[in-house]
């Protein structure tokens, strides 16, 4: 079951990944790769609100603020910055 990557305001869809959040040591702060379309061609915009939905059964729909898009890695970092 993926993870996928919303817009925020209307819940559009925007990518999809089967990787886990990783964290990065930061509070509140995880990388997550693996993402379809890959995550460099989505003009995700850094510092911009969006939301992830947690595919596991119960799993919360979080608003995340991002902070990266790794070149060439198709991975975002971001802040999980509560409940969507």
């Amino acid at each position: 079951m993926p993870y996928i990557l919303r817009t925020y305001s209307n819940g559009q869809q925007l990518s999809q990944t089967g990787a886990a959040p990783q964290p990065t040591g930061n509070f509140e702060e995880f990388s997550q790769a693996g993402w379809a379309p890959v995550a460099q061609a989505l003009n995700l915009t850094v510092n911009s609100v969006y939301r992830l939905d947690d595919p596991m059964p119960g799993g919360i729909s979080r608003k995340i603020r991002l902070v990266a898009v790794g070149a060439g890695q198709n991975a975002i970092t971001y802040v999980r910055e509560g409940v969507a």
